[in-house]
């Protein structure tokens, strides 16, 4: 039926067009932002899972970075104990040369000076092995726990509380002896603290590890919700643009159907 009062030929093409448009500007969002889901309106249930697995992403990072701090502290105690344990040998070769008794007084002041620099410098090691207010190695510290996991479980590094050497002035070879013997009791503690400390760095250098594992891991599977394919996406764009210059031209069409009908009345 042909009607001057209803053009069904526009109505249809509108429609189509009106359809074909809204197409075209979510294409182009999904191009233009990358995304197949950047709005509840895509679809809603994809948006909030999303949107927990984003949170989950940013705990992950925020753990990694407390793991690698509590690394850097660790780091720092090791160094030091390493810096300790390589000037042994020269404080147990000096303590050796002061127990010559016919050392004069002389070359006894200028060894126990030497000896008690040494000493000092082994001393500084165990007290500089700090790193932001924490010290793993020498006295006066105490155990650092860091959080392990979005969980809220920790690891805990161990405090070892490695007391300062003290040897006091060698002035015999009876002195000698017995300070060998007291340095004895130093390496033995020094080496127990490193093993714990190399220990625990590898538990949290592991979880470290483990944390930027299962944030990669979550990042795809985030990827593959929401994430446009953009090869996909800029195709169905042209196609869509085809669709609606087609569109128009239907419109057009449509609307010649008025001038048919008047010139049913021409003679």
């Amino acid at each position: 039926m042909t009607s001057i009062n209803t053009n069904v030929g526009a109505l249809l093409a509108l429609r189509y067009l009106r359809e074909i448009s809204s197409e075209l500007t979510t294409t182009q969002n999904r191009i233009s932002s990358g995304l197949r889901v950047s709005r509840v309106t895509d679809d809603a249930s994809t948006f909030a899972v999303a949107a927990g697995l984003r949170a989950d992403i940013k705990a992950y990072s925020a753990v990694t970075a407390s793991l690698q701090g509590s690394t850097a502290a660790a780091q720092v105690a090791v160094a030091a104990g390493e810096s300790a344990s390589a000037r042994l040998g020269d404080i147990k070769a000096k303590i050796v040369a002061l127990s010559d008794n016919s050392l004069t007084s002389t070359a006894r002041d200028a060894y126990n000076s030497d000896l008690q620099a040494m000493v000092d410098e082994v001393n500084s090691y165990l007290l500089q092995a700090s790193f932001n207010g924490t010290n793993l190695l020498g006295t006066g510290g105490a155990d650092l726990q860091v959080v392990a996991n979005i969980d809220g479980s920790v690891l805990t590094l161990r405090d070892n509380d490695v007391a300062d050497l003290d040897i006091s002035t060698i002035n015999n070879n009876g002195q000698a002896t017995a300070a060998l013997s007291d340095l004895e009791d130093f390496p033995q503690a020094l080496n127990t603290a490193m093993a714990r400390l190399g220990a625990d760095l590898n538990r949290v250098t592991q979880q470290t590890e483990f944390m930027q594992r299962t944030e990669e891991t979550v990042r795809i599977s985030l990827g593959a919700l929401v994430d446009a394919d953009i090869a996909r996406e800029t195709s169905y764009f042209n196609a869509l643009q085809a669709r609606q210059e087609l569109a128009i031209q239907v419109l057009g069409i449509a609307n010649q159907q008025p001038q048919v009908l008047i010139g049913l009345f021409r003679t």
